[in-house]
């Protein structure tokens, strides 16, 4: 898999490195797709600021295994829960499906039940609860421990947890809730983090970070 590490769907899949590298027409697409992407900076476009410095650079990294029966002609996506934070509070879980191509999800809170909103693609069933998703939580928390708010994306593939991004500006803050009223009530819920209104926490990360 190819991406690019410094905005949001510069992602080529490699099922087969030998085939890609002789097939000059699928290999000319994905590399006309990153350039593109190389040359799109989020800052410039949306001011969304912590991309304003990052060096484009593309990277290569393990498909995970979510082929049927091992069959890596049937890849799919596997399921991405987004889980946004703010600060120690948890707002939300997004469970997506598909997100490489068709994005759907449903909400769910921290006991893994449909909450009452929606972002407008929404899933038409719950996937199964993941058997570490408590685990996934307590990962997620300390991810976030030192920022006002992140949403923090894993993948849970054999039994494995793995973290796929940090996003600090969800959707460019963009997403529409239905209803809209749970905008409202999520956004109480981001406040100033209080490890980043004293000098002291800065000096000494470990008063900030007893809980980790």
């Amino acid at each position: 898999m190819l991406k690019t590490n410094h905005d949001c769907g510069g992602v080529v899949l490699v099922k087969d490195k030998e085939s890609f590298l002789k097939d000059s027409k699928s290999f000319n697409e994905a590399m006309t797709k990153l350039t593109t992407h190389l040359n799109t900076n989020f800052y410039t476009l949306y001011r969304e600021w912590h991309y304003k410095d990052i060096e484009p650079r593309i990277f290569a990294e393990e498909m995970l295994d979510c082929g049927k029966n091992g069959d890596d002609k049937r890849w799919e996506a596997p399921l991405d829960y987004k889980i946004h934070i703010m600060h120690d509070k948890m707002g939300y879980i997004e469970v997506a499906a598909d997100s490489v191509r068709h994005h759907k999800e449903l909400i769910v809170d921290t006991q893994y039940n449909e909450m009452p909103f929606d972002l407008g693609n929404r899933l038409d069933f719950l996937p199964e609860k993941p058997k570490d998703f408590d685990i996934m939580l307590d990962m997620a928390r300390k991810l976030a421990y030192f920022t006002d708010y992140v949403r923090v994306d894993l993948y849970y593939v054999n039994n494995k947890i793995y973290v796929g991004e940090l996003t600090f500006t969800n959707a460019g803050g963009a997403d529409t809730f239905n209803p809209n009223e749970w905008d409202k009530k999520l956004g109480e819920l981001w406040q100033p983090n209080p490890c980043k209104q004293y000098e002291a926490c800065a000096n000494n990360l470990l008063s900030c970070s007893k809980s980790l």
